[in-house]
This record gives C-alpha cells, structure tokens and sequence, in this order.
C-alpha cells in the first residue's frame, strides 16, 4: 500500500530525520527483515533479543527501501532516506497499519475478516482467502484478497502484511495468533475485523495467557467487530461459547456435533482419491463437499468457511470447488507420496488440539499402512506440559503406531502415556537426523505402504528430519 512520507508522520507521530525535500516521497510495502525488503519498502527497525534491526538500516537501504522506521538514527548524519523517528518501532508499526486498515475500509463493499483459533487458524484463513478470489465464473482471481503469510500474525507480523497489501483487494483475510494476554487488544485495535471466526479454544500458549484461560482471550476479537459486524464461532468449546455469548454482535454459532445449533459440519469418511467428503448445513443451505482435510476436524475448518462465504454471497457450486482445490500451508498437515511411502510434514507447530487432530487424520490414512510417529515437544503449555505429553501418549497409543520418535524433555510422560494403553511398539528418542535414519531402515514393517507423519512445536527443528528422510528415501 503506498504511503506518503508526510501521511506516515502523521499517522504514527514520527519526528522526521532527513534534510532533502520530502513532500512528493512515499513508500509501498514495508518489511522488518533486511533480507527480504523490496524496492521502495518502509525498513521498520525492531530490536530483538539477538538481532537489532537498527544494524541492518543500511543493507535494506542498499536493497531498495526508501525510508526507514526507527528509534534512533541508525545512519548518523545526513541519512540517505527519510527515518521516521518514534518511541517504539512496534507500535509506530501498528499505528500505520490500523490508520492503512481505516483507509481500505472507506470503500463500505470492501469486507476485513479476522480469524483466530488454538488450532487450524492459519489452514482456515487459507481457505477462506481461496473461497473469496473465486469469481463468477468460477475462476480465480488471487488479487481479490490480500493475508498474512505464513504465520505474520503477531504485532508484527500482521501490520506489515496490512501495509504490503495494494489496497485494491476486495477483501483483507487476516489471523490473529495470541501468546501473552495483552496480545488480542493490540491486535484488535489495529485489524478493527467487520466479520470474524473464531475457529476453536483449547490448550497452546496456557503459559503466558494466565488464569482467564484461552477461551476468553480468543473471544476478545468480538470485542472489536462493529455493531452491524458477524462472527461465527464454534459452539462446540464450552467455554468458548459463553464468552462469545457475551457479546452484542451477530454472532453464529456452528458445530460438528450438536444438532440444536444450526450451522452443521459433519465428517461423512475419506474418498478414494483420500479427500475428506463433508455435508454442510446453514440455515439456508444443505450440500456436501470434498476437501484435502481428513478426520472430523475439517468439518470445523469446512462449516466455519463456508458459513461465512455464504453471508458474503457466495454460492454452493463456488465453495465445492474451493474446498476441493486450496492446498495446504507449507510445514501443516503437506501430504507427499514417496514410493511406498506417504510423508505428512505438519511440522510448523503444535498444542494438544492440533497434536490430537494430527493422530485422528493420521489414523484414518494409515489403515492399511505402517503408522510411524515422529513428534516434538509441546511448547508454552507451562504447568500443564507433563500432564498433556502424558494425555498425548495415551492418544497416540490408541493408533497403534509401528513406532513412535520424540524429541524434547518429556519423553518419560509421553511413554508414561503411551504404556498406560498397553502400547507395544517401538519407542525412541530422537539424537540426531543420522541415527533416525538408521532406526527407520531397522523398522519390522508388516504393510507394503507406510505412513510417517512429523509433528512439533516450531523450535524443535524436525523439517530437518523431514529433509533428511526426503533425501534417503530411495535408500530406505
């Protein structure tokens, strides 16, 4: 979105460093990574707690970007590009998003969705973003939307994703990732969403989220739609529900389990090409769909999407089709074929929700399969990791894996779990990529197809494992 460098001073309260005319200058797009600025980008200097990004002003000059965001002048004198001097480069951040996000909703036929959630957020947000570049006739048309990539869901993340969008979208599809209590506050006063989801509440995060629980926190979002703005949010959380029913909006509640509430998903079993099959119910419309989730999960992912694209005028026809054609986020739930081998790479993150969504697909795929299990520890549950590597132990030995790997530091609750259901397969810690090939090849394999599927919290680092089984494959 290109931004004048006189709007950009006003908009975040910036002091102006700079001794050249400025009147006729402006940015378009804004980076936090020197690495990955483009021409013309705003530079926004963040110190970190191994990087200063103050360090890295000249590179990204040096790259294209034609003013810098900083807290302190990070070139001396006569900066080469204006710097627009603030307190706190994340807030300014904030600042000029959410006045972008002002400006974009002037055009009242132009919709901002905010979805939020334990699990699925990001799967869900694709596939809303894919539903809604669908044109009339059925082709897409990906300049309709503008999302965050990846995971830029922080206070980071999502302003600069706001401020690298053109402004001309149709719609703005954006998810909120929370971690401390503050977090959905902030986030909210800068996205302002007309329309949210709320996909699910369960445990991820517990440790900086306090004693008000996930639920209430994710709930907060309604806090920010406007009086005539829609939420659809699933009834299937308790918690969740009642927080949700606190607020004033229009808020919809959908299930994948309950026949009172109205707006139905339900898992209908896997295709033969192994696509998840689906019935969907609102309250005006019944018809079934094909999709790449598999397990009783999708149906969440599918009646929460779906419901939503209705409202927006969408038809039944348009939403099969993309249900059936959106591809998975890299590193969640990526299904490969590698000879007799079927890989799942959901290696991006994982909590309990998502960890257990993992075993019920990876159950249904690994029916007439080898099922090995390669898995990371849990972060940021707090008091409750021991408890939920236990509970998960107890969830993965009831899919009766050929064999399970773990890396982290409960591996004595995840096996504590894994006895407690009688599991007699093989369980290993995992040392290094080296050694894990070797234990895979030494593998008492029963089916001629295997299933392995890698799951983990971000920072345990198992792409690498990914990337190394990849690799050997045809020596396995």
């Amino acid at each position: 979105m290109q931004i004048t460098v006189s709007q950009a001073l006003q908009d975040c309260d910036a002091v102006l460093l700079y001794d050249k005319e400025y009147e006729n200058l402006s940015f378009d797009g804004a980076a936090y990574d020197n690495r990955l600025v483009q021409k013309n980008n705003l530079f926004v200097c963040i110190k970190g707690e191994n990087n200063d990004g103050h360090n890295f002003a000249k590179d990204a000059v040096a790259r294209g970007a034609s003013a810098v965001l900083a807290e302190k002048n990070p070139f001396g004198e006569n900066p080469p590009v204006p710097v627009l001097l603030v307190e706190n480069s994340v807030k300014a951040l904030g600042l000029l998003a959410c006045k972008a996000r002002l400006r974009f909703g002037e055009d009242k036929t132009k919709k901002v969705i905010g979805i939020t959630g334990t699990a699925g957020k990001t799967s869900v947000k694709e596939l809303i973003a894919h539903i809604l570049s669908m044109e009339e006739d059925l082709s897409f048309n990906e300049k309709n939307v503008a999302k965050n990539p990846l995971n830029y869901n922080t206070q980071i993340g999502m302003p600069v994703s706001i401020l690298n969008a053109s402004g001309k979208e149709k719609y703005w599809v954006f998810e909120l990732g929370i971690s401390h209590a503050e977090d959905m506050d902030e986030l909210g006063r800068i996205l302002w969403p007309d329309m949210a989801v709320i996909l699910n509440a369960a445990t991820g995060h517990s440790e900086g989220l306090g004693d008000m629980g996930v639920a209430y926190y994710k709930a907060q979002l309604l806090n920010f739609l406007p009086q005539n703005g829609s939420a659809y949010v699933s009834g299937d959380y308790p918690d969740l529900f009642v927080h949700a029913c606190y607020n004033k909006t229009d808020t919809k509640f959908f299930s994948t389990s309950s026949k009172k509430i109205p707006y139905q998903g339900k898992y209908l079993g896997v295709t033969e090409q192994g696509l998840g099959k689906y019935s969907l119910t609102t309250p005006t419309h019944s018809f079934e769909a094909e999709s790449i989730y598999v397990g009783e999960y999708g149906a969440e992912n599918c009646i929460a999407a779906a419901s939503l694209a209705l409202e927006l005028g969408f038809s039944e026809e348009q939403i099969q089709k993309a249900l059936r054609t959106v591809q998975a986020p890299a590193m969640r739930f990526n299904k490969h074929e590698l000879g007799q081998w079927t890989l799942i790479d959901d290696t991006y993150n994982a909590n309990p929700l998502s960890a257990a969504r993992m075993l019920e697909s990876a159950g249904e795929l690994a029916e007439d399969k080898d099922f090995i299990l390669v898995f990371g520890e849990m972060k940021e549950l707090g008091d409750l990791a021991e408890q939920e590597h236990e509970e998960f132990g107890k969830l993965a030995a009831q899919k009766n894996p050929l064999a399970v790997f773990f890396k982290g530091s409960f591996a004595p609750a995840l096996q504590k779990g894994l006895a407690e259901h009688n599991y007699t397969g093989i369980f290993s810690p995992l040392e290094n990529t080296e050694k894990f090939m070797e234990e895979i090849k030494k593998l008492p394999f029963t089916h001629a197809k295997h299933l392995i599927v890698f799951k983990g919290s971000r920072s345990n680092h198992l792409e690498e494992y990914v990337k190394a089984f990849t690799e050997q494959n045809n020596a396995v």
